[in-house]
């Protein structure tokens, strides 16, 4: 048993095996549960149940054509994102990534210690 004491008092058990189950409802600031496909948002006046299909895409597909040690992407996602690189072929591929902004990020590919240039895509969310 956990409890959340904030703005409200939230009680649940969870058992985290293959599924996580709440043996109460989760609410917003009117009471409402909420139904299937709605997402709960939290703003400074209230917490409310929204349509999932209002919330902004938060992902980004970055193609690089020309292969390069470094890769520059404009995302404008407004967040530091979470980037999963593959190559032409589909394979993952590890490189460093900084955040400029939140909106900018940079990738460089080594190998051994030297810049590899690479093509492929990069997948922020």
């Amino acid at each position: 048993m956990i409890k959340w004491i904030g703005q409200h008092i939230w009680d649940f058990t969870s058992r985290f095996r293959a599924d996580v189950y709440f043996d109460e409802k989760v609410v917003d600031s009117a009471g409402s549960a909420g139904t299937s496909g709605q997402i709960l948002t939290s703003t400074s006046t209230a917490t409310v149940w929204t349509d999932g299909s209002s919330v902004p895409n938060r992902t980004f597909i970055h193609i690089q054509n020309n292969a390069s040690a470094t890769w520059v992407i404009q995302h404008n996602l407004s967040s530091y994102p979470s980037v999963t690189v593959v190559d032409t072929g589909g394979s993952l591929i590890r490189g460093e990534v900084v955040f400029n902004t939140v909106n900018k990020l940079t990738i460089t590919f080594f190998s051994s210690g030297s810049g590899l240039a690479v093509d492929g895509k990069a997948f922020l969310n």
